[in-house]
């Protein structure tokens, strides 16, 4: 039991992919509730553009209830919306645990705990906590990193250091498993095992885990396609 694969959630096990509900047009749907006469890309874009605090700070690496009131006043700000955290919360979570997640991927993923630890490494805010609880169990994972905990996103190098200090094993022991280039990139430069892919394809993302299950690596810890 001593490897460890570890899955991110957006794209890999909630749906992001244009084709399905996603969890763009959830967060499109959340705004436009509190201001209806907003069009698709104002919601969209007030969304992005509020992120971010006074002091270059994300959202979602902030947990504290002053970062989450400043954010709701960036947002009503921008958007002429009259919400409260209360209310943006709850309709947050609302719309998105109508998207779509990869139900089989979730149920392999909770097949491998008699054959190895598993793990979710995500950059999410708080707001999505109880959605990917309510579609993955969170209380059956090893081991649960996110950014709105953590306080660091997956762009910066102490998001994985932090998953080094608590696994205290060798990177040879580790599989990542993420949709974003740019993740996969720092998790190599660790020295992690790693496998670029979508929640759909999960008979590339099985055979991935029997490939480091087994040890069959290649010289560059990122397995075959």
């Amino acid at each position: 039991m001593g490897k460890i694969v570890i899955f991110d959630w957006g794209g890999v096990i909630m749906h992001k992919d244009p084709v399905n509900d996603n969890d763009k047009q959830a967060i499109i749907r959340t705004i436009k509730n509190f201001n209806s006469a907003l069009t698709d890309d104002e919601a969209w874009n007030i969304y992005i553009n509020t992120l971010v605090d006074e002091n270059g700070i994300f959202i979602s690496r902030r947990n504290d209830e002053e970062s989450k009131i400043k954010w709701i006043d960036r947002l009503n700000s921008a958007g002429n919306l009259n919400t409260t955290i209360e209310e943006f919360t709850k309709k947050f979570i609302e719309e998105h645990l109508k998207v779509g997640y990869y139900k089989d991927l979730v149920d392999y993923i909770h097949s491998l705990k008699d054959k190895c630890k598993i793990a979710i490494f995500s950059d999410l805010i708080y707001c999505c906590a109880p959605v990917l609880d309510k579609q993955v169990d969170l209380s059956q994972f090893d081991h649960v990193w996110l950014s709105f905990i953590t306080h660091v996103r997956k762009n910066e190098e102490a998001a994985f250091q932090i998953v080094e200090q608590d696994l205290q094993t060798s990177s040879n022991n580790i599989l990542f498993i993420d949709d974003t280039s740019i993740n996969i990139e720092n998790a190599k430069k660790r020295g992690w095992n790693t496998y670029q892919a979508f929640g759909y394809e999960l008979d590339k993302i099985q055979n991935s885990v029997e490939q480091f299950l087994s040890k069959d690596l290649d010289s560059k810890n990122e397995f075959r396609r």
